[in-house]
């Protein structure tokens, strides 16, 4: 059999059992055909061979993200962005709305995302008056970094009928002012309410899914298991699957049953429809049945067995009773459906694996694979859970690098089993890396970088003690994401027979300082043995040119 491409010279990452590094790589079709030295690789090449010199930079498998949000990074794109390096103030921001108010017609929304107080030198978040004076005629809404609060003006306001007499929603809070006023302020099941409203056109959202799967291509990231979107779960998977059938989208999906709206709706509909985990192809398969339990670690609004430390009166936010979550995540489980909650503290972790023991107790089942996404604050206790019932957690490294300082003031020395990479390591339990892009960064090698090193992004040590090795962090990136989905056997790792999901890196990984992996690059994304991305259109990637050492 003659190859495709054959990467030569190269430090090749297989992540295989033995964590073998190789030299070369032979791809035919969308398959890995050939792993080992140069000299090797020579009984896979003819005339039609393309042959690539890596130079002794890093090829590794193609980064799978384990907790994303494909949709919602989509069509933040088409919104205004809080995050550019321009907006250093409120002011700043209002201009760019009022900007986008000029553009958009009266009575249509306006949308800003990746809000955080802490970013700007007011140091607070807008005001229903100050959003009120950029239009009364258009609704606005202003969504904060961890997508769990969102700012609105009082057209938002009429739109989702909500005054001042509107109660709270249950697991949510419409924050008022001491006169009774509305604030504009609207905190998790709140918010998700108001963006029931907000909410895209199905155009937008496809759109969106396509802006978004070039950009991770470009980060290196081959495959996403998707955590969910705004709005209707059954009609964002019917437009991803459309996405991926039309070539936009060209990254790998398994795709959560959840949404950040109503979860537990879209749940028991897709537990009645049928169809359960695992249905689907390489392309797109249906993942895990997927509730909320508490909050945003940096909103605080997680839920936590002790209170905050900066708040001991605080103890977060819960979302379901243990009697609903067990209802809920009970049938599914008894269905066949692989399950998953986000819990970030403590107290939601552990009903959530109340919930899974009680499941599994009553419908016993091997190698069932739930989870816990984030899986926040871990304690020792929890720890021990965790392996017992066999569940797969999926922790953000990057969180420790983006809010750490935040952490350290929050939670003081639970930092120390946040996010708990090296714990989860030695005790055996499978933690898949996932970024929840955009609810933070993307860039999985930020991930890789933070994982390593356990500072936040001025430099203060967060739970040092977690500090995992560079070969550990890439294997939970990469084949542990796999088995989070049950397919390490089709790739993950770099190994004859597996796709042909590879990423390219600008220099050597295991040879670059632990400080810097951060500043480190994507070169080359392929897909299903196809090269969609090179970071130098003029570069040896190009498809049709043939070289040769």
């Amino acid at each position: 059999m003659k190859a495709d491409y054959i990467f030569n010279n190269g430090e090749v990452i297989t992540i295989d059992s033995k964590n073998r590094i190789a030299e070369a790589v032979a791809v035919k079709g969308n398959k890995i055909i050939a792993v080992g030295t140069t000299e090797e690789m020579e009984d896979f090449r003819s005339a039609s061979t393309t042959i690539i010199d890596l130079e002794g930079k890093t090829l590794m498998p193609g980064i799978i993200d384990a907790h994303i949000h494909l949709t919602i990074y989509g069509t933040n794109l088409l919104g205004v962005s809080c995050i550019e390096p321009h907006i250093q103030s409120l002011e700043d921001l209002f201009i760019d709305l009022r900007k986008k108010v000029q553009e958009t017609p009266k009575g249509q929304w306006v949308r800003a995302w990746g809000f955080k107080e802490s970013n700007l030198r007011e140091n607070r978040y807008p005001t229903r008056e100050e959003l009120d004076e950029i239009s009364k005629d258009h609704p606005i809404v202003i969504i904060r970094t961890c997508n769990h609060t969102s700012y609105v003006n009082s057209k938002a306001l009429e739109i989702a009928k909500i005054d001042e007499n509107t109660p709270d929603p249950e697991g949510g809070i419409i924050e008022k002012n001491k006169d009774g006023s509305l604030t504009g302020r609207m905190i998790e099941n709140a918010h998700m309410q108001v963006f029931q409203y907000a909410s895209y056109s199905n155009e937008e959202i496809r759109k969106g899914m396509q802006l978004a799967s070039d950009e991770f291509i470009k980060a290196g990231i081959t495959s996403i298991h998707d955590a969910g979107g705004y709005g209707d779960g059954a009609e964002i998977i019917r437009i991803m699957q459309q996405a991926i059938n039309g070539g936009e989208v060209k990254i790998r999906i398994y795709a959560m049953i959840g949404s950040l709206t109503n979860s537990h709706e879209f749940v028991e509909k897709m537990v009645q429809a049928g169809p359960i985990t695992g249905l689907g192809n390489d392309h797109f398969k249906i993942g895990p049945a997927k509730l909320f339990t508490d909050g945003s670690s940096v909103g605080p609004t997680i839920a936590t067995r002790e209170g905050y430390t900066h708040n001991p009166d605080d103890r977060g936010i819960i979302y379901y009773s243990q009697d609903e979550l067990n209802r809920i995540l009970g049938q599914a489980h008894e269905k066949g459906f692989q399950l998953t909650a986000h819990a970030q503290g403590d107290r939601a972790i552990e009903m959530l694996l109340d919930c899974y023991e009680i499941a599994l107790t009553k419908h016993p089942r091997e190698n069932h694979r739930h989870r816990i996404e984030h899986a926040g604050i871990s304690s020792p206790d929890l720890q021990e859970r965790i392996k017992k019932l066999g569940v797969v957690v999926t922790p953000n490294p990057v969180f420790m690098y983006a809010n750490g300082d935040k952490y350290l003031e929050y939670y003081g020395e639970r930092v120390d089993y946040m996010y708990a990479a090296r714990d989860f390591i030695d005790k055996e339990i499978v933690a898949a890396f996932g970024s929840d892009a955009p609810v933070t960064y993307l860039d999985p090698l930020l991930g890789i970088h933070a994982s390593v090193n356990r500072e936040s992004n001025d430099g203060q040590p967060v739970g040092k003690n977690q500090c995992i090795e560079i070969m550990e962090a890439i294997k939970a990136y990469t084949w542990n994401g796999a088995y989070a989905s049950f397919e390490e056997s089709i790739k993950g790792s770099i190994e004859p027979g597996k796709l042909a999901d590879l990423i390219v890196l600008n220099s050597s990984i295991l040879k670059e300082e632990k400080n810097r992996i951060k500043e480190m690059k994507v070169e080359m994304t392929m897909i299903d043995g196809e090269i969609l991305y090179s970071s130098n259109k003029n570069s040896i990637y190009e498809k049709n040119e043939v070289y040769s050492n």
